[in-house]
């Protein structure tokens, strides 16, 4: 006779996010988590596709500084380093990163807000890729 496996913790090995885009402390969490949103689309998620593509047109119409650019893409880009690590690199102190995070989090919020953006929530499942 045949078996039938149920996963009775399935559950238990998912959580959810939700990114409040319309604040800076959101807007820093969909930054964190760019690469975790963008693995989504592999697995059938296109709104995770949408939520990228939002997000460029946001940072591209944001008006971001050069340093502004240059912090968003060391801590948040391909590279994906530290802010101590950052300001090595830009020549400056760990705390002027921070300000200049902040300030990029507070553009992209009010991008946000002006497009009418609330919440979102992405659902994660163990084995998602949970670096930084």
């Amino acid at each position: 006779m045949g078996s039938v496996k149920i996963d009775i913790h399935e559950k238990e090995r998912k959580y959810t996010q939700t990114y409040a885009l319309n604040t800076p402390k959101g807007v820093a969490r969909l930054l964190r988590d760019r690469y975790r949103i963008a693995e989504r689309r592999f697995k059938g998620d296109t709104a995770a596709s949408d939520i990228l593509i939002d997000l460029a047109s946001a940072i591209e119409s944001a008006g971001l500084t050069q340093r502004q650019a240059e912090a968003l893409a060391l801590v948040h880009g391909k590279w994906q380093l530290t802010q101590s690590e950052a300001a090595e690199v830009m020549g400056v102190k760990q705390p002027m990163i921070s300000q200049l995070l902040r300030e990029v989090y507070g553009k992209l919020a009010a991008i946000y807000r002006k497009w009418n953006y609330g919440e979102f929530t992405v659902e994660y499942a163990e084995g998602d890729n949970n670096e930084r």
